[in-house]
């Protein structure tokens, strides 16, 4: 039996300025995220400020571990979806979505860098 196998679409590559950007951008939009965040008088909003920081911080760590263009679209497009969740969860008062987000996100953006290390290392060669 033979299988064709067709070839992948050629792939766009992220050069490391553009990784390095992304990681300060969205480092430097999250701490200042977090110094503005005490200062709203509705907690909520401020929870909420303080999580759009968390996902913000998360996918700009991701950002240094990724290689190609796809995996940092869908990156982004999971940032969003979590800043979404967040605003959903704190202005409901959903705490249990909060937390599990608060660890899931920054947990999320660890394993990439540990899947880009790991990938990295030829264990069974």
């Amino acid at each position: 039996m033979t299988t064709v196998v067709l070839p992948e679409a050629p792939r766009r590559e992220l050069p490391k300025p553009a990784k390095g950007g992304v990681f300060v951008l969205f480092w430097l939009v999250a701490i200042a995220l977090w110094i503005i965040a005490p200062h709203f008088t509705d907690a909520r909003w401020g929870a909420f400020v303080v999580d759009t920081g968390i996902v913000l911080a998360s996918v700009g760590f991701a950002a240094l571990n990724i290689t190609w263009s796809k995996p940092f679209r869908n990156t982004l497009i999971a940032g969003a979806v979590a800043i979404l969740l967040f605003l959903w969860a704190d202005l409901n008062e959903v705490t249990v979505v909060v937390y599990f987000l608060r660890a899931f996100v920054p947990f999320t953006a660890l394993l990439s860098a540990v899947y880009a290390t790991v990938g990295k290392v030829k264990v069974w060669y």
